[in-house]
């Protein structure tokens, strides 16, 4: 674990020297989430407030279209699963294809890498009968959303992400999050 996030440091800190170039552009990022664990009718999953920050790169490919990489640490979870709270801190790492709708409005989609850093299952949920230890290290999920820029420097999103692996091994627990994101360019 710690290999990659060593390597996803890298990456980043590689980017960052890249955007010498004019038309790549590094930013800053930092939101709000809302998150619930998606799955079984008969689990309690309560939505849990979270927040998520890191960085990003805007690579254009033409006046319409763009690629917009990050790199983000995200609490995500359930507020309530058995009346307890679920924390996940994820490294998430989102690849978005953003298209200039109209002016300064895009909508973004693409698939997202997240890799758990860490997490509160460690125990047996009492009266089940189910040991929920075991956590999937990774998470695969595609977002949707869309984005305004405001000026040169400040952007703003929405974005729904939904998760296709199961957050808890064996339990139906994909992650579902709705964020509300402020993105700097540098």
């Amino acid at each position: 674990m710690k290999k990659v996030v060593l390597m996803v440091s890298l990456l980043i800190l590689g980017c960052y020297s890249i955007t010498a170039q004019d038309d790549m552009r590094f930013g800053a990022k930092a939101g709000f989430n809302i998150s619930s664990l998606g799955g079984d009718a008969n689990l309690s999953y309560d939505p849990k407030a979270g927040f998520h920050v890191g960085g990003v790169l805007e690579i254009p490919f033409s006046d319409e279209l763009m690629i917009q990489p990050e790199a983000l640490i995200s609490l995500q979870g359930s507020g309530g699963f058995f009346q307890d709270d679920l924390n996940f801190w994820y490294l998430n790492v989102p690849v978005m294809a953003k298209y200039n709708v109209w002016d300064e409005l895009y909508v973004e989609a693409g698939p997202y890498l997240g890799l758990l850093l860490s997490n509160n299952v460690d125990r047996n949920i009492s009266g089940t009968g189910a040991s929920f230890d075991n956590t999937n290290g990774l998470d695969l999920g595609l977002g949707i959303g869309a984005g305004y820029r405001l000026d040169e420097n400040f952007y703003f999103q929405i974005r729904y992400s939904t998760g296709f692996i199961n957050v808890i091994e064996d339990v139906n627990s994909k992650n579902r999050v709705f964020a509300v994101s402020a993105v700097y360019f540098l």
